[in-house]
C-alpha cells in the first residue's frame, strides 16, 4: 500500500533548510522569496540553470507557485540552450549566461521579501518539472515529473541519504553535494530532499576539495557527500580532510571499486551507489564494497514488460510514476534485489566473442595510473559512421599522466580478452565529461572523430604562380619541401610547434594533384601523410611525419 505523503512545498517550514555563509534558511524565508519572485516571472516556461542551490531551490519554487514548468537540462553548450529555448518558448535563468539567450536575472534575493509565507499543497498528478537526459546515450529527450512521484521518492530515499532514521528528529543530517541541481540526481538529492525530509543542504561553492573541507568546517555534523566517481577520485587523490563525514553516495557512472575502497580508507565512511537515471530518478543502491546486489526502494518495484518477447525489459513502477522500461538488462534475484548485467545498445560482438564498453571500461579504470578513460571504434576516414555500432577494431582515450602506454597496454591483457584489445591508446589531458561526470553521446562521438585513423584532409596542389616556384630548378621546377609541409599544417589547421619527424619519398611538380591523410596520436601530436593523387602515380607516397601542435 502506498504510503501518504504531506504534498505541501515544504515540510516543516520552520526548519532550517539551507545551510549558508550568512547562516541558516528556513522553510519560511524561503516561501517568503519565491512569492516575491513569483510576481515577476515572465508567463513564459523557465529553463533553471542555476548551480546555486538556494537560488536554483528560489526559482524553482516560484514556478510552482505560478502554476508555471521548471525546465532541467545537464546540456549547457550555447547551441544546445538556445535550441531549448526556442522549441519551448523559454526564458533562461541562471548565471553567466551567453548573451544569444533570452535571458530573466534572478533579483538579489535581499530585494525578494514577500510578506506571504503560505505553504500550499499541490495535486499529486500537477507536472513540476521537465528534465531532460543527458545524452550520455544519445540524444537529450524530455521526461515530465509530476509533484507526487517527486514528493514520494524523497521519502523512499531518505534512508539511504541521512544518517540518522526518521525520527530522530534532534540530529539533521547535513546534505552537501559536487552535482548540479538542474541534473535529475542533484535534483532528487540536494534539493527534493531538503524541501520533504527533515534533512539540510548546504549550499554554498563545492567544486574543488578545499571547497568541501570548508562547508564541512561552517555547516553541521553529521554530513552526507553527494558525488560521482569522477569527483571523488580528485577528493582522494587531494587526501582531502573531511573528517565529518558519516556517508558518501555516488552516482552517474560506475564506480570502480579500487577507488571506493580507497575512498572508505580516507575519510572512514561507506560509500554506497545510486541506481537510476533522468527516465526513472533514482530506484536502487548498494555499498560497492559489498558482493550484495541492487536493493529496491520501498514501494517501488520492477515487473517485466510483457510486451518483450526476449523478456529483457523491466518496468519500473512507483507511487505517481508513469511506469517507463529500463535502458539496462537486470537479473532479478527476488522482488527487492537485482543485478546489473549491462546497458542495452552496450554490447559490442568482435570475432565471434561478446563483451560490452561498460565492462571494458571498468578494466581500464581499474588499472594503476589510469585516472580516466573510456573506450571507442577505431574507424579509417572511409568507414561509415554505422561502424560505431558494429566496430572492428577498438582504441581507448586515457587520463594518465604518469604512466606510459605500454605498460597500460600489458596491464589491459591481463583483464581483456585480445580480440577488444586496443589498437592504441590516446593519451588526453581530460575527457569532455559533463558536470555530473558522464561522457555525453555526441562528445564521445566526437573524440571518435577527431581521433579517426587515416582521415582524408582532401586533394589539392601547388600552383605553378606559387612565389616559390620561379627559380627553383627553372625548366624542370620541383616544389620544395618546406612549401609542402606548411601546405600539410594549412589543410589540417594546426599551429605546429615542433616537426618531430618527416620523410620525403617523392618528387611533386606544380600543379600535381596531391591527397591528405592524418591521424591524431595524442591530443597535440599528429602523424601525416601525403599521396600523389594522379592516376599516373597514383598511391604513390610523397611524405610522411609526425608533429605537435595544437589546433587553430
Amino acid at each position: 500500500m502506498t504510503a501518504q505523503h504531506d504534498l505541501s512545498l515544504i515540510t516543516a517550514p520552520e526548519r532550517a533548510i539551507f545551510y549558508t555563509a550568512a547562516g541558516p534558511i528556513t522553510g519560511t524565508q524561503l516561501l517568503s522569496h519565491a512569492w516575491a519572485l513569483a510576481e515577476r516571472l515572465p508567463d513564459r516556461p523557465l529553463l533553471n540553470l542555476h548551480t546555486h542551490l538556494l537560488d536554483f531551490t528560489v526559482v524553482f519554487l516560484a514556478t510552482l507557485l505560478r502554476g508555471q514548468t521548471c525546465l532541467l537540462s545537464s546540456q549547457q553548450a550555447p547551441s544546445q540552450l538556445l535550441a531549448l529555448q526556442n522549441d519551448y518558448n523559454a526564458v533562461c535563468t541562471g548565471p553567466n549566461l551567453p548573451s544569444v539567450l533570452n535571458i530573466f536575472p534572478l533579483p538579489p534575493l535581499s530585494e525578494l521579501i514577500a510578506q506571504k509565507w503560505d505553504n500550499p499543497s499541490l495535486p499529486a498528478h500537477i507536472i513540476a518539472a521537465e528534465v531532460f537526459t543527458s545524452g550520455s546515450t544519445g540524444q537529450a529527450k524530455k521526461h515530465r515529473k509530476c509533484w507526487g512521484e517527486l514528493v514520494a521518492r524523497s521519502h523512499t530515499a531518505f534512508p539511504l541519504l541521512a544518517v540518522t532514521q526518521p525520527n530522530a528528529t534532534s540530529r539533521t543530517t547535513t546534505l552537501l553535494g559536487t552535482v548540479p541541481p538542474y541534473h535529475m540526481y542533484g535534483f532528487e538529492t540536494l534539493i527534493l530532499q531538503s524541501l520533504h525530509t527533515p534533512t539540510t543542504t548546504a549550499s554554498g561553492p563545492c567544486f574543488f576539495p578545499s571547497d568541501i573541507e570548508k562547508l564541512l568546517a561552517q555547516t553541521p555534523a553529521p554530513h552526507t557527500l553527494v558525488t560521482t566517481p569522477v569527483h571523488l577520485r580528485s577528493l582522494t587523490t587531494a587526501q582531502a580532510a573531511l573528517p565529518s563525514l558519516e556517508r558518501i553516495i555516488s552516482a552517474s557512472a560506475p564506480l570502480p571499486v579500487d577507488l571506493a575502497q580507497h575512498a572508505e580508507d580516507s575519510f572512514n565512511a561507506p560509500v554506497m551507489e545510486i541506481y537510476g537515471s533522468t527516465e526513472t530518478g533514482s530506484i536502487a543502491f548498494r555499498r560497492t564494497l559489498s558482493d550484495a546486489p541492487w536493493r529496491l526502494y520501498d514501494d517501488t518495484s520492477l515487473l517485466l514488460d510483457p510486451t518483450d518477447t526476449q523478456k529483457e525489459t523491466y518496468l519500473f513502477e512507483a507511487p505517481y510514476a508513469t511506469p517507463h522500461p529500463l535502458n539496462d538488462v537486470i537479473a532479478l534475484d527476488d522482488d527487492r534485489h537485482f543485478h546489473l548485467i549491462g546497458r542495452k545498445g552496450d554490447i559490442l560482438k568482435i570475432a565471434g566473442k561478446r563483451t560490452s564498453y561498460a565492462a571494458l571500461n571498468k578494466a581500464l579504470l581499474q588499472v594503476d595510473g589510469v585516472l580516466d578513460g573510456c573506450f571507442a571504434p577505431l574507424l579509417t576516414g572511409g568507414e561509415a559512421a554505422g561502424s560505431l555500432h558494429e566496430p572492428t577494431r577498438l582504441q581507448a582515450f586515457i587520463v594518465a599522466p604518469n604512466r606510459d602506454s605500454r605498460s597500460i597496454m600489458k596491464a589491459l591483457r591481463e583483464h581483456i580478452d585480445p580480440s577488444f584489445m586496443p589498437r592504441r591508446l590516446i593519451e588526453l589531458s581530460t575527457l569532455p565529461r559533463n558536470a555530473v561526470g558522464k561522457l555525453p553521446r555526441h562528445a564521445w562521438e566526437a573524440l571518435v572523430e577527431h581521433y579517426m585513423e587515416k582521415r582524408c584532409y582532401g586533394t589539392f596542389h601547388i600552383p605553378a604562380s606559387h612565389p616559390a616556384l620561379p627559380g627553383h630548378f627553372p625548366g624542370n621546377p620541383v616544389v620544395p619541401g618546406v612549401v609542402l609541409l606548411d601546405a600539410v599544417f594549412h589543410h589540417l589547421q594546426y599551429d605546429v610547434s615542433t616537426i618531430t619527424s618527416v620523410k620525403f619519398l617523392s618528387l611533386v611538380r606544380p600543379d600535381q594533384p596531391m591527397t591528405l591523410f592524418s591521424s591524431r596520436t595524442a591530443e597535440n601530436e599528429f602523424r601525416f601523410t601525403l599521396h600523389h593523387a594522379d592516376s599516373r602515380t597514383e598511391g604513390d607516397t610523397i611524405l610522411h611525419g609526425r608533429a605537435k601542435g595544437a589546433p587553430q
